[in-house]
């Protein structure tokens, strides 16, 4: 008999899995878990199951769940075994409203997950049930932890005055307008020793959120702020540093604010290098075609904030070389890799820094300017088209490649994409009338833009 029960538990769960995955339930952030009035489970969604690290059949009862598997309660007393902790677990949340509990997963990290009950009503055939609301709150319950454990270092400042100086975290305390009251020894290595404000080493930007954050922990609306920022010292680059600051009433003769100061430039230049690599073409060092475009887009957003009343031209150069084909035919894609790296280069040797240089795909290049005047982006043009055949002929054995140029003039009326596709017709019609020359479309004109293209940039043949 339990094994026919067991049977049809899980086939209950197949079906009922192969009906759910159309269910708006389903993109619920919350978990939710329904019982009929008998206390069989009856439906779920898949938030559910991830939190809990559950198969609905595991769900139902219907297979046997992973041997490390554990719910505790949120004091650490385990649920009672019989019939089935889970049950044990939401009859609680069932009985008091709503409950926490524990899902250790391996032997370190733990799931925190809030449960809440809410009783479904009658549905007009005498039938009834609950449904339970399940919410991730690992990472509060691990704040609140942490903001316990700091605060267990300010009631212990008395007696460990020494630990405090000796400490290699910089660590110092503030009255509520950031003048500093103490510091210890990493904090005067790190700040100076004549810095008499916080204020004096955060960048000004940041000097009214910092203020606000004060404010909140001393009134008690806010248990801790934590907030990345630079450290500007008198002396030396800035430091990118993490400040994480509670409010204290103990330790000291007057309420004040103990911040501690990590040293975060590693890490920040590390994120900075990733994000980098994530705009860049991995074989050439330009942007991307995701980041070139965007680029372009904010250059557009900006020139309408200026109602285009501006100085300087905006100029889109693409370039499409001609001939790519034969030198990989010739040369292999190492060869080719080889050209169109001398290519990008030799571009970006044409361009000043202020310009965007960027690889939409293939052997199609793009450039962004900013010039003085708009007859300076056939100047650029021609002598890119030169350094191109001149590039490539500096990988040994790649045979001639020239560039054909579409060159359009920003418009704000006009879209990237809009902006993109009217150059890629005026490249291809550089290529039409003889290749290794450009053709200057003049500014974008949204009419012409929003013809549909033969080919769109991006998959151009050379």
């Amino acid at each position: 008999m339990v094994r026919m029960t067991s049977m049809i538990q899980g086939a209950r769960a197949a079906r009922a899995d192969a009906v759910r995955a159309t269910r708006v339930l389903d993109t619920l952030e919350a978990g939710v878990i329904v019982r009929d009035a008998s206390g069989a489970i009856v439906d779920w969604n898949a938030a559910a199951l991830r939190m809990l690290d559950l198969t609905a059949a595991q769900l139902l009862g219907a297979e046997p769940r992973l041997a490390g598997w554990r719910l505790l309660a949120d004091d650490d007393a385990p649920f009672p075994s019989a019939p089935d902790v889970l049950h044990a677990a939401l009859d609680r949340a069932a009985e008091i409203g709503r409950t926490i509990v524990r899902i250790p997963e391996g032997d370190r990290s733990i799931a925190w997950i809030a449960v809440g009950a809410h009783a479904a009503p009658d549905d007009g055939r005498g039938a009834s049930g609950t449904t339970f609301t399940l919410t991730d709150i690992t990472a509060q319950c691990a704040a609140e932890r942490e903001n316990e454990r700091y605060r267990g270092i300010i009631d212990a400042l008395d007696a460990s005055h020494r630990i405090l100086e000796e400490s290699p975290v910089a660590i110092c305390s503030v009255d509520v307008h950031g003048d500093i009251l103490r510091g210890n020894m990493a904090f005067l290595g790190l700040a100076g020793i004549d810095t008499q404000s916080i204020f004096a080493l955060v960048p000004r930007e940041d000097h009214a959120a910092l203020r606000d954050a004060f404010v909140g922990l001393m009134d008690g609306s806010t248990p801790s702020v934590r907030r990345e920022t630079q450290l500007v010292r008198g002396s030396g680059p800035p430091l990118w540093c993490e400040i994480t600051a509670v409010a204290m009433r103990q330790g000291l003769s007057d309420a004040a604010i103990l911040l501690l100061v990590s040293d975060v430039t590693e890490w920040h230049e590390r994120e900075v290098r990733l994000r980098k690599l994530a705009e860049r073409d991995p074989l050439t060092g330009v942007h991307n075609r995701r980041s070139f475009v965007h680029v372009l887009g904010e250059c557009l957003r900006r020139l309408r904030t200026r109602g285009r009343r501006t100085a300087t031209d905006h100029a889109l150069l693409l370039i499409d070389l001609d001939g790519f084909k034969h030198v990989n035919d010739t040369c292999g894609h190492a060869g080719g890799d080889a050209v169109l790296v001398a290519v990008a280069a030799g571009i970006r040797e044409r361009t000043r820094a202020a310009d965007t240089v960027g690889r939409l795909g293939g052997d199609e290049f793009v450039a962004l300017l900013e010039l003085r005047d708009a007859a300076s982006a056939a100047a650029i043009a021609q002598e890119i088209i030169d350094r191109v055949q001149e590039a490539a002929l500096s990988v040994a054995g790649a045979p001639p490649v020239s560039a054909s140029i579409g060159i359009v003039h920003l418009n704000p009326a006009c879209s990237a994409q809009r902006t993109l596709a009217q150059a890629d017709r005026a490249m291809y019609e550089a290529k039409r009338t003889g290749k290794a020359r450009f053709v200057d479309a003049g500014p974008c004109t949204p009419e012409a833009a929003s013809q549909e293209t033969p080919n769109p940039p991006g998959a151009l043949a050379s």
